[in-house]
């Protein structure tokens, strides 16, 4: 596996991106780019090669091509393809391009801050990345000077929550010692499970702990009780689907979300977003959109 570490004291250099839809047989155009570039595949398959690496992408995985490597698509798809997709440039002349076994060193290290990105992975249900990519998109359709400098900063919010995303799972694994295994696990599992009817008696007799110490050992070590950090994850996936589903209604979301009560998501996205679920779904309208 391939990383990219790169200083993240300074935005990068936001150049384009855009959102590719296609019905049937895309193939992915052959290439050589002087930027990065990230794809991040929502429906369907790609099937990419870049500096002799294949990639077969579906939905939730992406992948990040590098500079001056050779690119091109090495089968047609089959069905509907939807991807992201978004060009940058680095600031930091001393980027690298590093193996898994060097990767360990920067981990460990918290300055300077860094972006660290690997060539390929899949997102989580409750990921921020795609509502983030949305975000960037609606930015890169604005005009001036200003919404340039935007970019830049949105581009870098995006590979910093794609940096922390990717190693979160590390993250969890390096703190065993000071977290109990079995809260690790729990905060995994409801990451996995936030779509389905739980309640905290329930998740106390899976993990065989008496409800009150569980609810009590959870806050210590997460910040939140267990209802809300289920919440969280609940909500995240939500600002996902309502940018990425634009014909999914409010009632249809609330029930992929393991929320049964439309009124109560409603009212539990504007507690937590400050916001309607509604306001927010009209808030990013404009995306770039490839069609092919």
């Amino acid at each position: 596996m391939l990383y990219l570490v790169s200083d993240a004291a300074y935005p990068v250099i936001f150049s384009s991106a855009g959102n590719l839809t296609n019905e049937n047989q895309f193939l992915h155009p052959k290439r050589i780019l002087d930027s990065y570039e990230l794809i991040s595949v929502t429906k369907g398959n790609l099937h990419i090669q870049s500096g002799g690496r294949s990639y077969h992408l579906t939905p939730g995985q992406f992948v990040l091509l590098f500079p001056e490597e050779y690119h091109f698509g090495t089968r047609p798809t089959e069905g509907e393809l939807s991807f992201y997709w978004t060009h940058f440039y680095l600031r930091d002349r001393e980027a690298a391009h590093c193996e898994e076994p060097e990767i360990t060193a920067f981990f460990h290290e918290t300055i300077p801050p860094r972006y660290m990105l690997p060539e390929t992975g899949s997102l989580s249900a409750n990921s921020r990345v795609n509502v983030l990519f949305v975000q960037l998109l609606d930015l890169a359709k604005r005009l001036g000077s200003l919404s340039a400098v935007q970019c830049n900063y949105a581009q870098s919010t995006l590979l910093l929550e794609l940096t922390n995303e990717c190693f979160f799972r590390r993250h969890l694994m390096q703190q065993k010692e000071s977290i109990p295994l079995n809260i690790a696990d729990l905060m995994e599992w409801l990451q996995l499970n936030y779509d389905t009817t739980l309640s905290v008696a329930g998740i106390a007799e899976k993990f065989g702990y008496h409800p009150s110490y569980l609810t009590s050992v959870f806050k210590r070590y997460s910040g939140y009780t267990i209802t809300e950090y289920l919440n969280r994850q609940r909500i995240r996936v939500a600002k996902n689907l309502l940018i990425s589903m634009p014909g999914l209604s409010l009632a249809e979301i609330s029930e992929q979300i393991g929320i049964s009560d439309e009124k109560y998501f409603m009212r539990l996205f504007k507690r937590y977003e400050g916001v309607t679920a509604a306001a927010y779904r009209k808030a990013f309208p404009e995306k770039r959109k490839n069609r092919i």
